[in-house]
């Protein structure tokens, strides 16, 4: 998918997954500190679940968070 901007994710949280979310809404929900760096995301072109942590630092079109994300708190 070239243009990022019209991607779709989802996000598997303690309580459930959610999505699809739009890109503009997943990127300010991490910059709001909402996810957690374990958490398992995807998107329709990865369509396998992967950590947020692999997705924010391999992903090349991903956007950098100003605020870091909280760390995993077991």
């Amino acid at each position: 998918m070239n243009d990022v901007s019209q991607r779709k994710w989802w996000v598997r949280l303690p309580e459930g997954e959610i999505g699809p979310l739009s890109e503009d809404e997943f990127q300010a929900r991490l910059r709001a500190g909402e996810f957690a760096l374990h958490l398992e995301v995807r998107c329709e072109e990865q369509g396998t679940w992967r950590r947020l942590v692999e997705v924010v630092t391999h992903d090349p079109t991903f956007r950098r968070t100003s605020v870091p994300p909280p760390e995993y708190e077991p």
